[in-house]
């Protein structure tokens, strides 16, 4: 599938930046996309799971749309950005990553693979 094409690409150029550990893509439905194992599959469902809460929060307080939502834990951050109405990537990352590179690249990724 190309989406599926564009996006391991894509995962690369992030997984490529210092501080970054892992990312995935995953549907919102909680079904991993990219990488299938046990680890991705709880992260892909936990994450649809979470972005629901929030989006109902957001909603619920008429605060606007979900961009991008980053959790902070001791061991680092968790970066999710929505791709679509089908589609997350999540970003796992050490303490010390380059969170705004992660988000400009993020943004590009996003962007060039809606074009195609």
């Amino acid at each position: 599938m190309k989406l599926e094409t564009n996006f391991e690409k894509a995962l690369i150029s992030i997984n490529r930046i210092t501080g970054v550990k892992e990312s995935i893509l995953a549907g919102l439905d909680g079904i991993p996309v990219s990488k299938l194992d046990e680890n991705t599959s709880i992260l892909s469902a936990t994450t649809a799971a979470a972005l629901g809460a929030v989006r109902e929060m957001i909603r619920s307080i008429s605060y606007g749309n979900l961009e991008k939502l980053i959790v902070e834990t001791d061991s680092g951050k968790i970066i999710i950005e929505e791709f679509g109405n089908k589609h997350v990537i999540i970003v796992l990352t050490e303490n010390n990553a380059n969170i705004g590179m992660i988000r400009v690249t993020l943004k590009k990724v996003v962007r060039d693979c809606a074009d195609n």
